[in-house]
Parts: structure tokens; C-alpha cells; sequence
């Protein structure tokens, strides 16, 4: 049967290529299993078809270059990819930008630039941006401020949850270090599912002196979106439409909202990674976007001081990058927005991964960004632009476990043209 299938193919010139084809097919599955790649039924309407050259239409205000052209070496970027791959690592999109231009745009699964992700606790990075946005247009923050004067007279709390707690500064909820003692608290998780999440923060005892105790949690992002609401009138998600979600282009993001109206601060906004990057940028580039100052310089500086915590600031992580300074938003799960200024570069992550630490996926990617960088052949070359977008489009094919697919890991189409935007 094979030897009549073979003499079939050759009684034509366009049997020749079929069969040349099809030889190439079967020589490719092999040496690349579905195994190695982790197919599994892919999104209706994912087509193979991509752009056999780079898109350099600028995306979402950036300008898009290949790495080399930015003086960096894509391959170790393309051997993350493929190492990523290899272990069936659950990161959804792998962005990195180069001052102020997208040189690598990483998705898996069928997830395309317009899908948005669980932020998880990158959301409480977001609140302080909000924050710094209402300092920067003279409303009156000041990091000084007891929550307690400024938030007393807000709907939903309890003037008897409130006593106790005048000396809680704006800034020590933003250190993470109100002294609310959250960790203890019975109730924390009632913050997540409660019709009031600012009535549950208020509610611990405090439990050592405010500006003394680093104590991560949700309750002191609350705090702060509390604050926030008190001084402009509005919640959160209503805030941030009105200000840097219009301003910054963002499309397609979701905040879970409790039955009393307001958004939950600590976790529960949903974005795309594209404006994760613009977000990094904004800090990067000293707060401007696009020509439009949205943070005031001295706001982000603030907001990389060191709290009791020497590595964290105003609800930013700080890091080392070379042994210089860098700064980031961290989600549960590997979700990340990491900023190194001296050399110019946003790394954006979204991930579900459950299975190990995030943080040596992070280190996986600094350190493939590292040998990028410190490369000593970064000439431009045909070949190392086809291997890329190449692994681009095998990374964009593989497959997305199959558990993760639904509740909060569930990645879904979150803004198309014409598309209604999904907004709570």
C-alpha cells in the first residue's frame, strides 16, 4: 500500500510537491512530539497562519523591534521559551520591553494580547499607582494621615470597629504596617466573600504600634482603598476609569466587586498583559505617559523608599538587578511586573503556577534577560529573527493545563474590535 501511495504522488509535478510536503510533515512531528509540546484541543478559531515577519505596527503605544535591534540577544530569550516549553511551566505571556519598544511578546495556550489574567496581589500595586495619581492632581493625599480622621464619616462602618485605631497612618497601611494584626485574625478570609470587603479590614484588633510590624496582607491594601475613596468621591474601579485606565488605553479589565460597591483592593482586578507593560512603563519612565505626566516624580520616589520592610515600599517589591535597583508588583501564582531602570526594561509575567515557587520562573527569566543583555554578539541577522518568531509561534500553540482553565486561572478573551467591553 505504501509503495502504490508513493508511485501515485510521482505521476505529477504537483504530486511531487504534495509528497515533498507531506515528507516534511512527518519528518517535523517526529522530532517534535505532541508530547514535547503539550497539545491538547486548542481554542476554536486559533489558526496556524501567522505573520511569517514581524508586525512592526506600533502596539498599544509601543513601538515593536526585534531584541537585536535594541541591543539585546534574542537567543537566550528563545531558549527560555523553549525551556519553558519542555517543562510544561504554566506562563500564559512572557513580555519584555526595551526603552519604551515591545522586542519580545510571548503567549501559550492560544492566548492572544487580548486576553486578560488574575492579577491577584499585582491589584495592590494598582491601588498605590491610583493613589499616587490622586497626589499627583492635588487632592490632598498625605502619607501622614490617620485613616481613622480621614475615613470615619464613609458609609458601611462602624464607629465602635474604628475607636482605638486613631494613630494608623495612610503610609503604615501602605508599608504593610498598620499593626491591625491580620495574620491572627479569624475572619481575614471574609474579606473575599463578605458584602462590605473596607467594613472586614476595619474590623481586627491592633495588635502592636502602627509603623513598627511589617505584616503583609489584604486588609491594609483595603485600608488604603478606603482612604482613597474617602478623598475622591469614588470607588476604586470607578476612580480608575475616570483617571489611568482611560489615560493608559487600558481595554478589557475586570474588578470583582462586593455587594456594597466597593472593589476588593488586595486582589480580584483582572488585566491584559500589554497594560501590565504600560504600567511599568509609566513608573519607568518617572510617571509620563505618552507625553501626559500621570505620576508625579517625587510620588514614585516615595514609593521606592524602603518601610519596615527594607524590600518593600508604598505596595511595591524592591529588588537588585546586576546589583542595582529594581522594583516590582507580585501576584500569588507568578504574576509580575518588574522594573530595572538602568537598563531600561519592563518584564511582564502572568502565570498559574502552583507546583513550585514563582519567584525561580522570575529568576529563570532575569537571568535570560541578563545574558541578553551581557551578550557579546548582538548583530541583527535573518536567522535569529525567523528562530524567534518561529518559537513565538510553537510557544503560542502549546497547551494550557487543563485543570487551570476555569475559576480565577481561567484566561478569556477581554477585548476585540467592536467587541463590548466586560466591565462590572
Amino acid at each position: 500500500m505504501e509503495g502504490l501511495l508513493v508511485s501515485s504522488f510521482f505521476t505529477s509535478t504537483s504530486s511531487i510537491k504534495r509528497f515533498f510536503l507531506i515528507s516534511l510533515v512527518i519528518l517535523f512531528i517526529s522530532n517534535c512530539s505532541a508530547l514535547d509540546w503539550g497539545w491538547v484541543k486548542l481554542p476554536s478559531g486559533l489558526a496556524w497562519d501567522q505573520n511569517e515577519t514581524l508586525d512592526r505596527n506600533p502596539a498599544e503605544g509601543f513601538r515593536v523591534e526585534f531584541p537585536e535591534e535594541l541591543g539585546l540577544d534574542s537567543r537566550p530569550l528563545v531558549e527560555l521559551s523553549k525551556k519553558l516549553r519542555k517543562e510544561k511551566t504554566e506562563v500564559r505571556s512572557l513580555l519584555i520591553l526595551k526603552e519604551g519598544n515591545l522586542v519580545f511578546e510571548r503567549y501559550a495556550g492560544g492566548i492572544s494580547r487580548n486576553h486578560n489574567h488574575n492579577m491577584y496581589s499585582v491589584t495592590k500595586s494598582v491601588v498605590s499607582m491610583l493613589l499616587g495619581v490622586c497626589y499627583s492632581n492635588d487632592c490632598g493625599v498625605d502619607l501622614e494621615d490617620s485613616l481613622y480622621s480621614v475615613e470615619s464619616n464613609l458609609p458601611g462602618l462602624l464607629p465602635s470597629e474604628l475607636k482605638g485605631k486613631e494613630s494608623i497612618r495612610l503610609k503604615d497601611a501602605l508599608r504593610m504596617s498598620s499593626g491591625m494584626g491580620w495574620d491572627s485574625f479569624p475572619k481575614k478570609e471574609d474579606i473575599r466573600t463578605d458584602a462590605d470587603p473596607l467594613a472586614i479590614a476595619w474590623t481586627p484588633a491592633v495588635s502592636s504600634a502602627p509603623g513598627t510590624k511589617f505584616e503583609y496582607s489584604n486588609g491594609d491594601t483595603q485600608l488604603v482603598a478606603g482612604y482613597l475613596e474617602a478623598k475622591t468621591g469614588k470607588t476604586l474601579y470607578e476612580y480608575s476609569k475616570n483617571t489611568a485606565f482611560s489615560w493608559l488605553g487600558f481595554k478589557g479589565e475586570e474588578w470583582n466587586t462586593s455587594k456594597s460597591g466597593r472593589q476588593t483592593a488586595g486582589f480580584g482586578l483582572r488585566l491584559r498583559p500589554i497594560d501590565m507593560a504600560k504600567l511599568g512603563q509609566l513608573y519607568l519612565d518617572g510617571g509620563k505617559w505618552q507625553g501626559r505626566q500621570i505620576l508625579k516624580p517625587e510620588w514614585i520616589a516615595m514609593t521606592l523608599e524602603p518601610g519596615v520592610e527594607k524590600r518593600y515600599g508604598l505596595h511595591f517589591w524592591l529588588h537588585e538587578f546586576e546589583g542595582k535597583p529594581s522594583f516590582m508588583a507580585n501576584g500569588k501564582g507568578g504574576q509580575f511586573i518588574y522594573v530595572i531602570p538602568h537598563r531600561k526594561i519592563v518584564l511582564v509575567m502572568t502565570s498559574a503556577i502552583w507546583d513550585k515557587a514563582p519567584d525561580v520562573i522570575l529568576t529563570s527569566a532575569l537571568d535570560a534577560v541578563k545574558a541578553s543583555l551581557v551578550s557579546t554578539d548582538k548583530i541583527p541577522s535573518p536567522d535569529r529573527e525567523e528562530a524567534l518568531l518561529r518559537e513565538l509561534k510553537v510557544a503560542a500553540r502549546t497547551s494550557l493545563d487543563p485543570k487551570l482553565k476555569e475559576g480565577a486561572d481561567e484566561t478569556r478573551i477581554a477585548a476585540e474590535p467592536g467587541m463590548k467591553q466586560n466591565h462590572p
